[in-house]
């Protein structure tokens, strides 16, 4: 009796160990093939969030390029009809230049330059977007641009001073010899200094700082600009 349980032991633990062996083969690669999904699950979950992110922050770095691009623009047209306020006054100082006694003309400059998106980009991470060259160029055309608007201010006041004292006639402003009067020798300085700044922002604008923004915004959207 003793030696038919004692043979039965391990009978039963063989079977056991089957029944095991079995569940192993069924339900193990069930299990990993289950945690392999919701691995996977997981990792492409992140890799969307990411792309997402990145291509959110694509739009956003586009948008700046368009919203400076567009500024920049803006601030070009408004040079340019500055400059054809300024066409009286640089034919007057071309006449002075050849010696005639020209009156001095009453039109007034106006300064115009939104700088609202690249006062905010200091205050943002899209700034980073953009390169050396173009960071350099709006840190050296800043400047310029408050040079511009001080001179075209004092223009102005100094020229309705000049309009206040009723002597915008020919006899007024120039000596016995036909030259202009001491006290008029801020109005060719200014103007030609106005000239030049006009110029040199202008050209920084439309030949570097807007082909610079085009092409960024070019290498973002994968097209080719001309």
């Amino acid at each position: 009796m003793e030696n038919t349980d004692s043979s039965q032991k391990p009978n039963k633990l063989l079977a056991r160990l089957g029944k095991l062996l079995k569940f192993l083969r069924v339900q193990v690669p069930r299990y990993f093939f289950e945690l392999a999904i919701v691995f996977i699950g997981v990792y492409l979950a992140f890799q969307l969030t990411e792309l997402e992110d990145e291509i959110e922050k694509r739009e956003i770095r586009i948008k700046y390029f368009d919203s400076l691009i567009s500024e920049f623009s803006m601030v070009a047209f408004y040079l340019d009809e500055e400059e054809r306020n300024l066409l009286p006054h640089l034919a007057a100082l071309e006449k002075m230049q050849q010696g005639d006694q020209p009156p001095i003309p009453t039109r007034s400059l106006y300064f115009v330059a939104p700088r609202i998106v690249v006062t905010a980009a200091f205050d943002s991470r899209n700034f980073e977007s953009l390169n050396e060259e173009t960071i350099e160029g709006i840190i050296q055309g800043s400047p310029l641009l408050e040079s511009l608007e001080q001179r075209i201010d004092t223009f102005n006041e100094l020229l309705l001073a000049f309009l206040e004292t009723k002597e915008a006639d020919i006899d007024c402003c120039y000596d016995d010899n036909g030259k202009l009067l001491d006290s008029l020798n801020w109005y060719p300085t200014l103007v030609e200094e106005i000239h030049e700044l006009n110029r040199v922002i202008r050209e920084s604008l439309i030949d570097v700082a807007i082909p610079n923004l085009q092409q960024l915004k070019s290498q973002l959207t994968g097209e080719n600009e001309n």
